[in-house]
């Protein structure tokens, strides 16, 4: 499947450059460290089968199957409850490959949304894997993230009741940050999640200060603590 162009879509805008913006990106290899440490680690090998397999969908030799929206929604930390697949998996394989070859981005990501079982939180989730480049998943972590770096964002970013235009800003947001930094938006949106986290949990904090070489490792300080 090839990569759908994402030039001259709803989601390209300008976004101007802030102190703090450019602070995220100055330290932006640390927070990518803390993601890693943190949260990878404990979903390695389902991160590893699920960009597997969006390599395989991106070469056009598959397409998405329920049982991958299930892996998605396990990767996201979305219970059983609040996914809502078709029992039928016929009825949302097709869907899913007709809305990936739409060209235009922000009609592709209205049919993925518009998939029952689907939002625009999981539709992010399946595109990052698909296309890491120029994708990346949304949640509350990455969007207050992106509020605290001083992109106007409106308050309502930060609920759980996204939407489409709302996603379709966010990628155009991380696609600019990862401009700037010669990187993914994969990478962007890991490293806006661990930022939300180190500013508002100590756990987060502390490994933060860890990578950023503020304070040592814990057995270093149990150990010069014993000597």
């Amino acid at each position: 499947m090839r990569h759908p162009s994402t030039k001259e879509t709803s989601c390209q805008h300008e976004f101007r450059m802030t102190a703090k913006s450019d602070r995220f990106l100055r330290e932006f290899e640390v927070y990518c460290a803390v993601y890693e440490k943190l949260e990878v680690k404990r979903k390695l090998d389902l991160t590893v089968r699920l960009l597997d397999t969006g390599r395989e969908i991106g070469s056009g030799t598959r397409t998405w199957i329920r049982r991958d929206l299930e892996d998605i929604a396990r990767w996201k930390g979305l219970r059983p409850p609040m996914l809502t697949i078709e029992r039928n998996a016929l009825d949302i394989e097709g869907p899913l490959e007709r809305a990936l070859r739409i060209e235009d981005e922000a009609t592709r990501i209205d049919a993925l949304c518009n998939i029952r079982g689907m939002g625009p939180v999981l539709a992010s989730v399946m595109l990052m894997f698909t296309w890491p480049q120029t994708c990346g998943f949304m949640d509350y972590h990455t969007c207050n993230a992106l509020r605290y770096l001083s992109f106007d964002l409106p308050k309502k970013y930060c609920t759980s009741r996204f939407t489409v235009p709302q996603l379709l800003t966010y990628l155009g947001i991380i696609r600019t940050l990862g401009e700037g930094k010669n990187t993914s938006a994969m990478q962007i949106a890991k490293a806006l999640y661990a930022l939300d986290n180190v500013r508002t949990r100590n756990k987060w904090r502390e490994q933060f200060d860890v990578a950023n070489c503020r304070l040592p490792p814990k057995d270093e300080i149990k150990r010069s603590f014993l000597r």
